[in-house]
């Protein structure tokens, strides 16, 4: 039973952080990178307001050979001929209406960002 609830809580989250992180997001570590999530699944690069990059991208409970028992949600990037899988920790909107987007890299980096 305990099983059934985790899974629903996965998939509760991924159905919402589907929703919630489309736009653009704005690092907090750096102001002049901003990245952007469309509706279609394309995931776009800025760096200083100009265009570096544009590939694809999904959310999923699964991504390449990673797996976290049916908790975590996948940010998966498909960047060319290279799959990225990053973990999103958070979609929060604080007391001020401010959406904050937290993932964890592949490499085990902590990125935030602000929504626009």
């Amino acid at each position: 039973m305990a099983f059934n609830c985790k899974a629903q809580t996965q998939l509760v989250r991924l159905n919402d952080y589907t929703t919630e992180i489309v736009g653009a997001w704005v690092s907090d570590e750096d102001p002049s990178n901003k990245i952007e999530f469309t509706p279609n699944g394309i995931f776009k690069i800025y760096i200083d307001d100009n265009l570096e990059g544009t590939f694809t991208y999904s959310l999923n409970t699964i991504c390449a050979s990673n797996s976290n028992n049916g908790y975590d949600v996948y940010l998966k990037l498909n960047l060319d001929d290279l799959i990225v899988c990053h973990i999103i920790n958070n979609i929060h909107t604080d007391s001020n209406g401010e959406v904050t987007l937290s993932i964890t890299t592949e490499r085990g980096q902590l990125e935030l960002f602000t929504k626009q």
